[in-house]
């Protein structure tokens, strides 16, 4: 795969997302991720102790609406992780 830029004509570049929660915030930040306007297919991966990593496509254009849905759901910024789907393909 080459790092060029997953591209959709309307919606920019194809990122990754993970948002780290503990368990006891699992179904709220789910129920947050529902809320979006755009659909979201989580991955919940329960390797790392004591969280719960909620992983996701998403487009650029959709960040700021991801953010604001975090933020009204009571959820930090600091908690989005967000990098090169390209990236993510490549492990």
């Amino acid at each position: 795969m080459t790092s060029t830029a997953l591209l959709s004509p309307t919606s920019g570049e194809l990122l990754a997302a993970e948002i780290r929660v503990s368990p006891k915030h699992l179904e709220d930040i789910l129920e947050a991720l529902a809320s979006a306007t755009f659909p979201i297919n989580p991955e919940l991966d329960h390797t790392v102790p004591a969280l719960t990593r909620v992983r996701f496509p998403i487009y650029d254009s959709q960040l700021a609406s991801l953010r604001e849905i975090l933020a009204i759901a009571g959820f930090t910024q600091s908690q989005l992780e967000v990098h090169s789907l390209a990236t993510e393909l490549s492990y």
